[in-house]
């Protein structure tokens, strides 16, 4: 199994750089259903994985993880793992759909269009949580959050219009 810094390895670059100091280098994406979970992220988000009915799970670190199925997204520059948890209540659910201003850490991905990537969530089984707000009058971008088919709560990030 790779080391944590081998894990974290600038995969964009042929050089032995690292990502910058507080960029993510590694996300770890829980889930009770692997095939619905991969089919998701790929859907949404285009993230690329083996075929999880094909794959045998990686090891499980922690304690309550049935196993671990890497993926890569974001052109090579995210890499991470769905993790198999061993029972449905291991995923901690922190989007609380009743009160917005309730979270915990979010992590948001750039897209190139929050319409259409919403769009994809529901198509794929998730839902809107946030829906498109602008920031900063559009100046900033726009932003929304959706929960995934597992429970987790994503935010999405596009660039102001040219």
């Amino acid at each position: 199994m790779a080391s944590k810094s081998e894990e974290c390895k600038d995969t964009t670059t042929t050089s032995s750089s690292f990502p910058l100091p507080g960029a993510i280098c590694w996300l770890e994406v829980p889930c009770t259903s692997l095939p619905r979970a991969v089919a998701f992220y790929t859907a949404v988000l285009g993230w690329s994985s083996a075929d999880p009915s094909s794959t045998p799970l990686g090891p499980g670190v922690l304690e309550g993880n049935a196993g671990l199925h890497m993926f890569t997204g974001g052109g090579g520059q995210l890499n991470g793992a769905f993790v198999v948890m061993s029972k449905p209540e291991g995923v901690a659910v922190v989007a609380d759909e009743g009160d917005i201003a309730k979270m915990g850490v979010l992590p948001s991905y750039r897209v190139e269009s929050v319409e259409e990537t919403l769009g994809r969530v529901v198509e794929n089984g998730g839902r809107v949580h946030v829906p498109k707000m602008a920031i900063a009058g559009g100046s900033m971008g726009y932003f929304a959050r959706f929960i995934d088919t597992e429970g987790n709560l994503q935010g999405i990030w596009a660039a102001p219009a040219e």
